[in-house]
């Protein structure tokens, strides 16, 4: 009970602090927050498949890229309404998703993840060179902004209030599922898929539903992230883009949705802040997510309530260590 309390009024202090966060930023650092946004619902697909399936996958820049362009396709092309064109995106990434996993996850452990090296290496060749359908190495240019009938927005500002409220709704989605047998499933079988299977888990079938909700996710993200920009390229869903996500999730957190949040936003703006060493910043990445592994394992989320645990003991040692002198 006091836990829930406690969770409750964390959210509660995150929530007025986000409501009025864009009046203290600049317009182009609200542009960063709301591109560390997208990133976040892109890595909420990591957080389930890796950090609950234990499966490593790099297709979630190009199910990302996937969204974005069918987005833009549908409402610059066809003429669709923007909802409209979200829920096509979200239908068409999800069912290509759960088909390739059908295919995919015949492999096994490390070969699953080179295979999907393979796929967002293909998404990006078809987005880049397909150029009667995607526009080629010019993109997609003049999508329209996101409009939802009796509202149309137009400015980062209120672009920013619908990515917080859609990135806490997917948060939550995924938060309670990890409370369902589905969550309970994909953890098993990161544990012990072999155990798992003997406990009666379909492993085949749960890893490949989990995938869909990850590009489910990723899709999303690419349609807001369509709509935000007003145009997209191929260059932006590369697999260096997935590498990135991967490693927003493993500096904050694997298992942690907080951490999620924090790394997302962390390696977003740190590009920002080291535009000094731009061309060494995968160089920087790199040694910041090894430092985060031999000293924070659990990432800076688990590596912090780690610390605060055991200043907690040795704060509770020290008390009683006084009450017996005494």
């Amino acid at each position: 009970m006091l836990k829930t309390k406690k969770n409750i009024f964390i959210f509660f202090i995150i929530s007025i602090i986000g409501l009025f966060l864009p009046f203290l930023l600049t317009k182009y650092s609200l542009h960063i927050m709301n591109t560390a946004l997208i990133y976040f619902m892109c890595v909420l697909g990591f957080e389930i498949m890796l950090g609950m399936g234990g499966q490593i996958s790099f297709a979630q820049a190009g199910f990302w890229g996937l969204g974005a362009y069918t987005t833009a396709i549908a409402t610059v092309r066809l003429g669709f309404h923007p909802l409209i064109a979200i829920l096509i995106s979200a239908v068409f990434t999800t069912v290509f998703a759960v088909l390739l996993g059908s295919v995919l996850f015949r492999l096994k452990g490390h070969y699953f993840g080179f295979a999907t090296i393979g796929v967002v290496q293909i998404l990006m060749s078809i987005f880049q060179n397909w150029t009667p359908v995607t526009g080629g190495a010019d993109g997609i240019p003049n999508i329209p902004n996101l409009d939802i009938v009796f509202f149309e927005f137009k400015n980062s500002m209120t672009y920013y209030y619908v990515l917080a409220i859609i990135a806490v709704i997917l948060a939550l989605i995924v938060y309670r599922m990890k409370k369902t047998s589905l969550g309970r499933a994909l953890e098993a079988i990161r544990d012990n898929e072999v155990a798992a299977q003997c406990m009666g888990v379909n492993v085949f079938t749960t890893k490949n539903i989990a995938f869909g909700i990850s590009a489910f996710f990723a899709s999303i993200a690419g349609s807001l992230w369509a709509f935000l920009n007003g145009y997209i390229s191929a260059t932006t869903f590369s697999f260096e883009q997935s590498t990135i996500f991967l490693i927003m999730l493993m500096i904050g957190g694997v298992t942690n949705l907080a951490g999620a949040f924090i790394g997302a936003i962390l390696l977003t703006m740190l590009p920002e802040l080291l535009r000094f060493l731009q061309e060494y910043i995968l160089f920087v990445y790199g040694l910041g997510i090894i430092l985060t592994m031999v000293f924070m394992p659990q990432g800076l989320v688990g590596g912090a309530k780690t610390l605060y645990a055991k200043f907690i003991k040795q704060r509770g040692n020290s008390y009683n260590e006084t009450l017996n002198r005494n």
